[in-house]
């Protein structure tokens, strides 16, 4: 059985955009260097620890996950504690992409009724 170690990341930026990246999971403890807003608190063989500075409030928020739920396939998101939107997406690149297009449509239907 072949297992896919990359995972895709998706963070909102401050002008409400996600920036997409593919990092390794192997490799995590480089993601502070790809996107500058995660800060990684801990990374053990089986869970990783980090905050994020979010992007909507400007407080940070503390999330705490096990490293294999991002390799078994399922989709992780985290949001802001404040409001309840999605910060980030963490899992398989096209149902990171499927989200981030629902999202984009959401809003971009609210823009238009505004």
């Amino acid at each position: 059985m072949i297992i896919d170690t990359e995972v895709s990341i998706a963070l909102k930026n401050s002008i409400g955009q996600y920036d997409m990246k593919r990092i390794c999971i192997f490799k995590i403890n480089k993601v502070t260097e790809t996107f500058k807003y995660i800060y990684l608190a801990s990374v053990s063989k089986r869970e990783i620890q980090f905050k994020i500075k979010c992007p909507i409030c400007g407080e940070y928020h503390y999330y705490s996950y096990d490293i294999m739920s991002f390799l078994r396939g399922s989709m992780t998101i985290g949001g802001c504690e404040k409001l309840g939107y999605p910060i980030f997406f963490i899992g398989q690149k096209e149902k990171v992409e499927d989200k981030i297009n629902k999202y984009r449509e959401v809003n971009e239907n609210i823009y238009v009724m505004i």
